[in-house]
């Protein structure tokens, strides 16, 4: 059986093998024996192995190869290959026969189960004893001799086969239109080789070049592609060595850790029992003393009894053998003794002091025990979770509640101030809106008036201003183009304390909280906070700006999130650790970006990315670098702008933004193990509005 004569390349089948002669086993680089079957490859449907006269390979878009069989009875026009579990559909993919797998399984058959190749050249069913790689033919050992003698194949390079090794045929096949020419040419626009007469036929207008060049570009690129594969092979080689490196490490930090936390509690069991020896000790020590005191006081009481006893017994026999001259002469005798006796006698009252077990501070000390002790990142400053020996637990307690005192004081100052602050902003900003109606009201009027309605308009402008209020165009009083700069606050109650917090100058930062307690409703996945309200639907456009300090502390590795910004409705604030992949968010994150090979700045709609900006920042360790942008959200307009203020152009504007749930501002901080972010608010009229930057807006609105 002929091979095929489009085969023009061959990737040289080599595996470390050997085979024992007369045998069907064969024996790999571990000295196990296998069978020779084992090496042919499979189809990745029926798991039957290709044969020479066996069904054709074809080849699948994942490398994979699959039987002719299989292809024709396809269930539904749909192949799922089993290694990948890619499906393939039939219907909108053309598969190619596998030439590669062809060529690989012809040279498996010559070298193990040569018994099975025919002579091709007649058809005879003789054993073939060679193979002319010109005709492609194998041969029996007459039509060798036949071969060798005729005139036109006499000078055919001849190969044994028991010798034949695998090589790359170079002779061009023969075209099937014109038979006696060769395929030495390769159509560009038809995708096909021609021979010379196709080429002044219907070739003549197209793209066409020889053979050999277009193989040698294929070959290029092939082993530009190879290059590229086998660098970024041996990067993840060195990263699973790193992983495995990091599992090792993590498991002798794990049995450290155990060990040092046997010994911890060991000695804090040794030192609750010798307290509790300590308190059983003082317990009867305590109780010794009380019984010594009581015991004295009953044997005093016994006595006195005794006496009483005695002055009693006297009395009566007065009475029952005195006389009554002798009864007068005893009374005032046995009245003083008995008058003094009462007088002496000691009180019938006695206070048996009990012994209390006093737990005032079992409850701190259980929740001291219920949080003593944490398992931290390396990271963290191993100073930072020492214990401090010179301070007392009273010491801390005090300092602790002093500071927390400094801190409810200081906040509800500033809530004071904000409500206040609030309060004159809404005044202001009603009253502005009805001055600029009635402004424009004047203006439409009036006419003759236009000057001095003109400088009333400076003035509620500076007012305006003032407040976080911006006309964006002087020339038109209307409500769409006046921006309101709003006063956005970060939602401290509800920022993720377990992977940022907010200090005390306000800002937000990537880096858990140790101060506050994490409580109900804060947010558990989401890296960062949101703002206290929502966004107002109806009205003006609404404007704020974020300035963020980000200080490199390690290169960063692909895909590491730097900040997000953006907005979501309520419920879908906490569904992850970012907001940016979520329907109904739209936002723009700061990330080492795999395709530029830099930090990028990347914009998000409704869960899908929709651009990508290279950032000036400059991934090195120890650079620092303030990023300062800002947010557009237009309700009537139904428009979202994103804007980078230090270079003073619009990233991205997204339009239809449609919500039926009023949308959060929120704002993200990522990687503290990499990197520091300190991320301020920049709000009403603290932002610088310059008119380049009021155009810049209008333009993106428009």
């Amino acid at each position: 059986m002929a091979m095929p004569l489009v085969l023009q390349r061959l990737i040289l089948h080599n595996c470390k093998i050997t085979s024992h002669p007369g045998s069907d086993l064969r024996v790999n680089s571990e000295g196990s024996y296998l069978s020779r079957m084992d090496t042919f490859p499979k189809c990745l449907v029926c798991q039957q192995q290709f044969t020479l006269k066996g069904p054709v390979p074809y080849l699948l878009p994942c490398l994979h190869a699959v039987c002719e069989t299989c292809v024709i009875s396809a269930a539904g026009g749909v192949i799922s290959c089993s290694t990948c579990q890619r499906k393939v559909n039939l219907t909108d993919t053309s598969l190619k026969r596998d030439a590669v797998r062809q060529k690989e399984i012809f040279h498996l058959t010559v070298k193990h189960r040569p018994t099975e190749l025919f002579c091709t050249n007649d058809d005879d069913g003789n054993q073939a004893v060679c193979w002319c790689q010109e005709c492609e033919e194998f041969l029996c050992e007459y039509c060798q001799n036949m071969h060798s003698s005729v005139k036109l194949t006499r000078k055919h390079v001849l190969q044994n086969v028991g010798s034949m090794e695998p090589t790359v045929s170079n002779f061009p096949p023969f075209c099937s239109v014109h038979k006696y020419d060769l395929l030495y040419l390769f159509d560009k626009s038809c995708k096909k080789l021609i021979c010379a007469r196709c080429r002044l036929d219907d070739h003549a207008d197209h793209d066409v070049e020889e053979l050999d060049v277009v193989a040698d570009t294929v070959t290029k690129q092939l082993n530009h592609h190879k290059n590229e594969l086998s660098t970024l092979q041996a990067r993840q080689q060195s990263h699973m060595q790193s992983i495995r490196q990091g599992t090792e490490s993590t498991d002798r930090t794990h049995n450290s850790l155990i060990e040092t936390i046997g010994h911890t509690f060991q000695s804090l069991r040794s030192q609750l029992d010798q307290r509790e020896k300590e308190l059983l000790i003082d317990l009867k020590s305590q109780t010794k003393e009380t019984k010594a005191n009581l015991h004295a006081q009953l044997t005093t009481c016994k006595e006195e009894w005794k006496t009483c006893t005695g002055l009693l017994d006297y009395i009566a026999k007065v009475l029952f053998y005195a006389s009554k001259s002798d009864l007068v002469e005893l009374e005032s005798y046995i009245g003083d003794i008995t008058r003094n006796y009462l007088e002496t006698a000691a009180p019938q009252t006695h206070v048996v002091p009990t012994a209390v077990f006093n737990t005032n501070s079992l409850s701190t000390l259980k929740s001291n025990i219920s949080v003593f002790g944490a398992i931290l990142p390396r990271e963290v400053d191993e100073e930072s979770v020492k214990d401090k020996d010179t301070q007392t637990d009273d010491d801390f307690m005090a300092d602790l509640e002093k500071k927390h005192k400094m801190d409810l004081t200081e906040l509800k100052t500033k809530i004071a101030s904000d409500e206040k602050h609030i309060e004159s902003l809404k005044t202001l900003t009603d009253k502005l809106n009805v001055e600029i109606r009635s402004l424009k009201s004047c203006i439409e009027e009036k006419e003759t008036t236009e000057k001095s309605a003109s400088k009333t308009m400076d003035v509620l402008l500076g007012v305006a201003t003032d407040c976080g209020v911006h006309l964006l165009k002087s020339e038109v009083v209307d409500r769409s183009m006046v921006l309101k700069c709003i006063h956005l606050k970060y939602d401290k109650d509800r920022v993720n304390l377990d992977k940022a917090h907010i200090n005390t100058e306000g800002d937000l930062v990537n880096r858990k909280s140790d101060t506050r307690p994490a409580g109900e409703g804060r947010l558990k996945k989401y890296h960062g906070t949101c703002s206290t309200a929502p966004l107002h639907r109806p009205g003006c456009p609404q404007y704020w700006e974020m300035k963020s300090r980000v200080s490199l502390d390690k290169p960063l590795t692909e895909g590491h999130l730097i900040l997000e910004v953006g907005v979501c409705r309520g419920e879908q604030m906490d569904m992850s650790h970012c907001i940016s992949a979520l329907p109904s968010s739209h936002t723009m994150a700061v990330s080492l970006c795999p395709t530029h090979g830099g930090i990028c700045r990347k914009t998000w709609k409704e869960g899908k990315h929709v651009l990508c900006l290279p950032d000036t920042l400059t991934d090195t360790a120890e650079t620092s670098h303030t990023l300062h942008y800002g947010v557009v959200y237009d309700d009537a307009r139904k428009k979202i702008v994103f804007i980078d203020v230090k270079e003073n152009k619009v990233i991205s504007t997204f339009d239809n933004v449609y919500s039926s749930q009023p949308l959060w501002p929120m704002f993200g901080v990522y990687n503290p193990r990499r990197l520091t972010v300190s991320m301020t608010l920049v709000v009403g009229s603290d932002i610088n509005m310059t008119e380049e930057k009021k155009a810049m807006i209008v333009k993106a609105l428009s």
